[in-house]
């Protein structure tokens, strides 16, 4: 015989999984310092080691997880950007000359560390220890995020950036015009999504912060 799964249920489901959560980190802050999880992010590589603790699942209240999860996909995009639009830098100074775009291309390596920094673990500390500080970063940071990818996407020539401008400047020459068009498309559609997300967080945080209260189910981000 099925068994029929009400919204009750599933509610209650929820509820529990968000009780056992919060007892763990009840747990985890009575311990010693010396229980603490051990860092494992970012991923041990090379000469870099873990800093800090990252765990979504763990750590991220339920009903805000698959927010989470799109914000470390977005992330992860950035990185993989970064780096093309750096090799698109790269054939425009082989077939076009263009050594100032392809040198100031390697300074949007920055972003690597500084998108972490601004924005994504912001919202991860925002979200995991509801912290009115964070909050305010955390919104603060998603705008300087999408500023970067507008900034990206609209690829003044010479400046490092594969974005319209520069697409125009190399039309006529279908090797660099399709790599730095693919480009352009792919900052237009992460600033995009970097701005939905940040107008989702903000709505739902700044609805928290009128209150003074701290992060609760009844907020849905998403």
């Amino acid at each position: 015989m099925s068994t029929i799964i009400t919204e009750e249920m599933v509610l209650a489901k929820e509820a529990e999984n968000e009780e056992r959560r919060k007892e763990i980190q009840k747990a985890r802050k009575s311990m010693p310092s010396t229980a603490e999880p051990d860092p494992n992010f970012p991923p041990e590589c090379c000469c870099v080691k873990p800093l800090i603790y990252h765990n979504i699942k763990e750590e991220i209240p339920s009903h805000m997880q698959r927010f989470m999860y799109i914000l470390c996909g977005l992330y992860l995009s950035l990185l993989v950007l970064i780096v093309y639009n750096i090799v698109v830098s790269l054939l425009c100074f082989i077939f076009h000359a263009a050594a100032l775009q392809f040198g100031l291309s390697f300074l949007y390596l920055l972003g690597l560390p500084g998108s972490f920094i601004v924005w994504y673990f912001n919202c991860y500390s925002a979200l995991a220890r509801a912290s009115r500080v964070r909050q305010v970063f955390a919104i603060a940071g998603l705008f300087i995020g999408f500023l970067f990818d507008a900034w990206m996407a609209i690829g003044v020539t010479n400046f490092g950036g594969c974005g319209w401008i520069m697409f125009i400047s190399v039309m006529g020459f279908p090797p660099t015009m399709i790599t730095v068009l693919i480009a352009a498309i792919l900052w237009t559609l992460h600033g995009i999504a970097m701005f939905i997300m940040f107008v989702r967080f903000w709505k739902a945080s700044n609805s928290i912060l009128k209150k003074g209260a701290r992060f609760n189910a009844s907020v849905e981000i998403i």
